[in-house]
């Protein structure tokens, strides 16, 4: 690839992972973007893989996550987009290509609660918690359900909210950025 044709990917991945370390940094800032902040990065990711190929969007997901590490206060906001979020737009269209439906939604929910599990574990035995009374324990148990259903739920819309932005990304906002930009 020559160097000017290289250019484009480079500074793009380049935007996408300042973007999705942004967005991480502002998720330890708002609780409320804990969740939201490593899904919208991901979405940047996302669109680095339908510009400049799936290569290119692997080594920006995986520049984020580094950097994400790195620079992230709050490491929930960053084990998140390692370990789902920042990837799953890439692996999205290998799901959606299994047939019948259920399959496909029970895969996608398999990979999200697989993750997820995986995380925690992970954070729980690097930052182990005290234990508390039956009663704290048992509420906590309670919450963690309730979060885990929310959490499934959320997954999917996020899901077929990443099938429409890619729609309405090659759609409308491809081509204008294409002509604003001079590629073809």
């Amino acid at each position: 690839m020559s160097r000017a044709r290289q250019s484009w990917p480079v500074a793009l991945c380049g935007m996408a992972v300042a973007v999705a370390v942004v967005l991480m940094l502002l998720g330890a800032i708002l609780p409320v973007a804990l969740f939201i902040a490593p899904a919208a990065g991901g979405i940047f990711i996302g669109a680095v893989g339908v510009e400049c190929g799936r290569r290119w969007a692997w080594t920006a997901y995986g520049a984020a996550g580094l950097l994400g590490l790195l620079l992230v206060p709050d490491k929930e906001t960053v084990f998140l987009f390692v370990a789902l979020l920042g990837y799953y737009p890439l692996v999205k269209p290998w799901f959606d290509k299994l047939r019948p439906a259920p399959l496909r939604v029970g895969a996608k929910l398999l990979l999200c609660n697989g993750a997820v599990l995986l995380m925690y574990g992970v954070l729980f035995l690097l930052f182990p918690a005290e234990q508390g009374g039956e009663a704290f324990q048992l509420a906590a148990l309670a919450l963690a359900a309730v979060t885990w259903a929310i959490g499934n739920a959320a997954f999917l819309l996020l899901d077929r909210a990443l099938a429409n932005l890619l729609r309405a990304y090659k759609l409308l906002w491809q081509p204008r950025l294409h002509k604003m930009l001079g590629r073809k």
